[in-house]
Order: C-alpha cells, then structure tokens, then sequence
C-alpha cells in the first residue's frame, strides 16, 4: 500500500488523490487540508457522519475483547465468593471465553460487508 508524502500514513490506493507534481501520492485528507483539491472534488473522503459510522462498526467488532478480561476482573474480585452465583457467573464466563474467537470469526462476513457499505463510491481513474 502506498504511503502518503505529507502525513506518512500508510493508505489503500483510493485514499489517494490523483495528479502529478505536488498532487503525486498525497492522501485525500492531506490533499483538503492543504488546499490542493476541494472538499467537494474529494468524493472518497470520509465525512464527520460516516467516519463515526465505520468507528461504530469497528468498535461493534472488537469490543467483545475488551468485555471478557472486564468480566474475568469482575469475577476474580467481586463474584467469585457469592454462592451460588459465582459458579453460574464462571460457567457462563468460561462459555463466553471460549465462543468468542468462534463468533469473531463467523461474523467477519458481515463486517466486510458494513464497512463495504460506508465506503464511499470510487471510480478509480485510467492508469491507476
């Protein structure tokens, strides 16, 4: 994947806008900021809205391994000594740990195709 000139990040080829001399391997979000296209020249570019949409489904996504070592901290400090609800609360915990990687994987179709659909349209140009 290319690299943009001005900020060093690393992009797929549409997050690139299109041109020779100062407009070569510039990122659109660079290319805004610095004035060489137009917000509305920049199709591809992620507005406000749909940028805290793919956060949105990025976070969906990953957030189950930030609530399974949440949840094992709760038990180990807190539920472990209740009867006979720290059993019940370990064998569920036990099932989720062990589903998790099941579940991520089998719903990585669907988030493909949530982050297919907040992509903007993108007509990639002749000779690019």
């Amino acid at each position: 994947m290319p690299t943009c000139r001005h900020c060093s990040s690393t992009y797929p080829r549409e997050q690139f806008i299109h041109g020779n001399g100062p407009m070569t391997q510039v990122c659109v979000r660079c290319a805004v900021d610095k004035g060489l296209v137009s917000k509305d020249d920049a199709v591809n570019m992620y507005d406000s809205g749909l940028g805290s949409a793919r956060l949105q489904v990025l976070a969906r996504r990953y957030s189950i391994f930030l609530y399974i070592p949440l949840l094992w901290t709760l038990w180990i400090m807190v539920i472990k000594d209740v009867q006979p609800w720290g059993l019940y609360f370990l064998l569920v915990l036990l099932a989720l740990t062990l589903l998790t990687p099941i579940w991520f994987i089998y719903r990585g179709g669907q988030y493909s195709g949530d982050l297919a659909r907040l992509t903007p349209a993108y007509d990639r140009p002749e000779g690019h």
